[in-house]
């Protein structure tokens, strides 16, 4: 069977695994993407703080957030360790305002630039295993009632928090701890400010980010423990939404909104080395934040950046492009998990709070 060969293969097709693919392009290597599903699924809003613009700019695709779809934003307001809310606005900021992603058309955009450069895209595969075999990998693929092979020098783990070719190589992810996410969208009556809102409750924190059509992407998150059946989910949502100060005045959702919720994992876990003799990971796949750091998809993009250039210095005999990577991933995390700690040791206000006993971050 002939097997095409690329340099390497990039696993998942969100922002990390499409920012290497537009990284590898600049460099001029061959590679291809394999993802599992057939165009880029819908997932919870995302916002870009002011400093992610720099790092949009040296990837060429800072004009991607002159659509409509994104909106500009100017600050955050948050009740977080006080009854007082406090407003964090950007403008002293020297980049600007932020943008609130439509983070579908985000990554329909990112694949739009990824497809002009003419890079092959398997879509609807999946990767059922991997081959060592001298210094290549052989990649089994299945597709349909196929099973197309690959062959390539690197392999690219951007699959998400399921690290899926790490799973395949026996690599098992570090968690901190069980977070989760309840979200739902909610459309609002009235027009929504351009602004990020967060709110700390008892048994968790509120997030509220609205959209350019005026609906509102509204999470909660709390502890895997304190989430009931999913049939009395609505009911835990409209009980903890009460329990808010500010945010219960802005949204209303009905019930059905509340019962089209999702519950996804917002914990951090981590890969204590996202790096082997032909992988690399990237994005969440190789570092999970707790979506209070605001590092989410800055991090996922600079991560599938900084990659793709450790691979491609890697290709060129340069020894030690992966000990540079792991370096700034871990510089990173580090700054990130001290943040962390001092944020949710801000809040004292339920000190026999399951959910507050259970953040502090345990440090390595």
């Amino acid at each position: 069977m002939n097997k095409e060969k690329y340099d390497v293969i990039i696993a998942g097709a969100g922002p990390s695994g499409l920012a290497a693919s537009l990284t590898l392009s600049a460099y001029g290597i061959s590679h291809c993407i394999i993802d599992a599903n057939e165009a880029a699924v819908p997932k919870p809003g995302d916002a870009l703080p002011p400093t992610s613009k720099p790092l949009f700019k040296q990837l060429g695709i800072l004009g991607l957030l002159e659509s409509k779809k994104h909106i500009p934003y100017y600050g955050n307001k948050s009740i977080w360790g006080t009854n007082i809310a406090h407003q964090k606005e950007f403008i002293e900021n020297k980049h600007g305002h932020g943008y609130l992603l439509d983070r579908l058309h985000f990554e329909n955009q990112l694949r739009e630039l990824v497809q002009e450069k003419q890079t092959p895209f398997y879509k609807k595969h999946q990767i059922k295993r991997i081959t060592q075999n001298e210094d290549q990998l052989e990649i089994s693929m299945f597709h349909n009632s196929t099973k197309p092979q690959l062959q390539a020098s690197y392999i690219i783990d951007a699959t998400g928090r399921k690290a899926s070719i790490c799973r395949h190589l026996g690599i098992v992810k570090e968690e901190m701890d069980q977070q989760m996410t309840c979200t739902f969208w909610h459309e609002s009556a009235h027009k929504i400010e351009r602004q990020i809102w967060i709110e700390a409750t008892e048994n968790g924190w509120w997030y509220l980010s609205p959209s350019s059509d005026n609906k509102v992407n509204v999470m909660f998150f709390t502890l895997k423990e304190l989430i009931p059946k999913k049939s009395k989910m609505p009911a835990f949502l409209k009980k903890e939404l009460y329990k808010t100060q500010e945010i219960r005045l802005i949204i209303k959702p009905t019930d059905k909104e509340l019962s089209d919720h999702k519950i996804m994992p917002s914990g951090t876990s981590y890969l204590k080395k996202p790096y082997g003799k032909n992988w690399l990971a990237v994005g969440d796949a190789a570092f999970s934040y707790d979506p209070i750091s605001s590092y989410g998809i800055t991090s996922a993009i600079a991560s599938g950046y900084y990659g793709a250039h450790a691979i491609a210095s890697q290709l060129h005999n340069e020894k030690d492009a992966f000990l540079s990577y792991h370096y700034i991933i871990t510089n990173g995390a580090n700054s990130y998990v001290q943040k962390l700690t001092h944020q949710y040791a801000m809040e004292q206000r339920w000190p026999d709070s399951y959910y507050w006993k259970n953040r502090l971050v345990k440090q390595e």
